[in-house]
């Protein structure tokens, strides 16, 4: 901290002194303050101290010469100067440790900051990624639309497969009980990997928090060390420092302040990430489920065309279905019906 340029010197002072006290009015150290038109406490009340004690000479030796009494102001003020700049050089000293402390600290969060800001970044990446395979899931809705279709028509032309299509339908329960119990297996292991990792960046985020707390105690301490030092000697040479003292503990409150602060960002960032994680594995949890719809509707597709190819051949049918239109009117009301449950 640089202090103030002091204006006021051992002459003007006692001069101030002086006419002060020629007016035979009360005064005190503001009065010759304004008297001399500045100046630094540290060097006014010293050098009105000096005054004082060389008021009695000067009463009981009026005669005393100036030179004499202009040479004691000298030492003064020569005395009062070194003083002065000793304590300004320890509290420059001060200063410069404190700066460095604060500069090591901001370093650190500023470190924490860009390692947040890349996994946010990574989180948009996956988004992104979301999105494309949510349209390559719509395009084959599409083909699986296509595909209902066609398979409707062929089952217009077939008026015997009802008995097989019940065998195909429990087939079919069968293998999505058993993907079920596959998905379910994976499902767990996600998440279980999941919480490994989120339980891992929890704990880096601790430890970086315990070593940040740590740095700012340490540093804390030895302020307070430096505070302490400083009001000893202060007191020891000159009481009027206390101000200066009262100044570095403000700064070092500051710091704290600005440390909670940041602290407090740093939970928030983290608490977002994991909102984002959350939406993205339930996201993930959905595709896979119409993934796997869509995969279970194709191969049952294929299965009815290749029964029915082999069903037409082993029967020789051609194109009389007109006899069999009540059986296939069935046998399409079942397959609509078995398609809103899976919908559902």
């Amino acid at each position: 901290m640089i202090m103030p340029r002091t204006i006021a010197t051992a002459s003007n002072v006692f001069a101030a002194c002086d006419r002060l006290d020629a007016a035979n009015d009360r005064w005190n150290r503001e009065d010759v303050r304004s008297e001399v038109g500045g100046g630094g406490w540290v060097v006014i009340d010293p050098l009105i101290k000096a005054w004082r004690a060389l008021r009695p000479l000067r009463e009981v030796a009026p005669s005393t010469p100036t030179e004499l009494l202009q040479q004691v102001a000298a030492s003064l003020e020569a005395h009062i100067a070194g003083f002065t700049q000793e304590a300004e050089g320890r509290l420059t000293k001060s200063q410069d440790i404190f700066d460095t402390t604060i500069s090591e600290l901001s370093e650190k969060l500023a470190s924490l900051e860009a390692e947040l800001e890349e996994k946010v970044e990574a989180v948009e990446a996956s988004e992104t990624a979301n999105s494309t395979l949510i349209e390559q899931l719509e395009q084959a809705q599409l083909e699986l639309a296509e595909s209902r279709t066609e398979n409707a028509r062929l089952v217009t032309e077939n008026d015997g497969l009802t008995g097989q299509v019940s065998r195909m339908e429990k087939e079919h329960k069968t293998a999505t009980q058993t993907m079920q119990a596959e998905q379910r297996d994976l499902l767990k292991q996600h998440a279980a990997e999941r919480s490994r990792a989120a339980e891992e960046h929890a704990s880096a985020i601790a430890t970086q928090r315990k070593e940040l707390a740590a740095e700012a105690e340490q540093a804390e301490n030895r302020l307070m060390v430096l505070l302490d030092q400083e009001r000893l000697e202060a007191k020891t040479n000159a009481k009027k420092l206390t101000a200066n003292l009262e100044q570095i503990s403000q700064k070092s409150q500051a710091a704290r302040e600005a440390i909670v602060g940041l602290e407090t960002r740093v939970n928030e960032l983290t608490r977002q990430n994991g909102q984002l994680e959350s939406d993205i594995a339930v996201q993930l949890e959905t595709n896979a489920e119409l993934q796997e719809s869509l995969e279970s509707q194709k191969l049952l597709t294929q299965s009815v065309e290749r029964e029915f190819s082999v069903y037409k051949e082993e029967h020789k049918l051609g194109g009389e279905l007109v006899a069999l239109q009540e059986a296939v009117a069935v046998l399409q009301q079942q397959l609509r019906d078995k398609g809103d449950r899976k919908k559902k």
